[in-house]
């Protein structure tokens, strides 16, 4: 039986195992380099301390002037933050007073709608057509220049639980924003509920008619040109079916995707007496002069 190689000097091998970390040992017994130990030693012989860098002046000095300069950059960097600040509240204020006489004019608009309305029921009345005021009614109802109340549903959308609050850029794209509410998705939600047989739809208050915008500016939906705020009320007059056909038209299975991927939140409810109100007065336009059949005759003194 053939014995094991011996170990030890016979076989020329060192037998310190620490010979790999002889760099390592050096290191930690002379940290020092030769050559700042012996000037460290001659200033010791000297009379003078081994080391003055923490002591120079030019240090102290250096040290001081960054020091200084610090706290210049950071009191510059504080002062357009705190102007800016104060513009953005300064305007938000404005906004606040603004939207407050917009309030109250739109009141002052309605009541004197209002009287307007009476008259005119009055004056219809004494007509020789006894129709021209329901027909009046009808249209008013279809065009959304009056009030509606009636059987119907609501229908509360709201963006998801941790929702971003930028946003800024595509909300579909952009991964901070993918779980808000947008315009386009109040679009397909409104369309599916009017082809559902919807007969007057007003969101958070604001009539829907032909001439409503519903838009995206910023961090705000706009209905009529108005920001609104999250949750949706979508209030809807019709008959008893609407809730089940939205439920199975596009509308409904484009806000089924939203609360599936998005976690949109969403919540419909049957009403036997929903109100919705009537929608802004439209700007004139254009305005066309009655006809000669229909003119009164005028004088030959009366003028052209």
């Amino acid at each position: 039986m053939t014995g094991a190689e011996p170990r030890g000097p016979t076989t020329g091998r060192s037998t310190d195992p620490a010979q790999s970390m002889s760099l390592i040992n050096n290191l930690m017994r002379a940290p020092l380099d030769p050559g700042y130990e012996a000037a460290a030693r001659k200033r010791k012989s000297a009379g003078k301390p081994a080391s003055v860098g923490l002591r120079s002046p030019l240090l102290i000095v250096t040290l001081v002037v960054i020091g200084l300069s610090l706290a210049v950059a950071a009191h510059a960097l504080r002062l357009p933050q705190a102007a800016s600040e104060k513009r953005r509240t300064e305007l938000i204020n404005s906004i606040n007073d603004r939207q407050h006489t917009i309030d109250a004019d739109t009141r002052t608009i309605n009541a004197t709608q209002e009287e307007i309305n009476k008259l005119q029921a009055t004056a219809l009345r004494r007509q020789n057509d006894p129709s021209l005021e329901g027909r009046l009614k009808a249209l008013e109802l279809t065009t959304g220049a009056a009030a509606a109340h009636g059987p119907g549903l609501v229908l509360t959308v709201d963006d998801a639980p941790d929702a971003g609050t930028d946003a800024q850029g595509n909300p579909r794209t952009d991964s901070s924003d993918t779980e808000r509410l947008t315009s386009t998705d109040l679009q397909i939600i409104v369309n599916g509920l009017w082809a559902a047989g919807a007969e007057a739809i007003s969101i958070n208050g604001q009539r829907l008619t032909s001439e409503t915008a519903i838009r995206f500016a910023g961090q705000a939906i706009l209905v009529n040109f108005r920001a609104l705020q999250p949750p949706y009320g979508i209030s809807v007059i019709g008959g008893p079916k609407v809730a089940d056909n939205f439920r199975n038209n596009s509308g409904g299975a484009y806000l089924r995707e939203l609360v599936g991927t998005y976690n949109i939140r969403e919540k419909l409810t049957d009403s036997k007496s929903v109100s919705v109100p009537a929608a802004p007065l439209p700007g004139l336009s254009h305005a066309r002069a009655p006809s000669a059949a229909t003119s009164p005759s005028r004088s030959p003194e009366g003028g052209s």
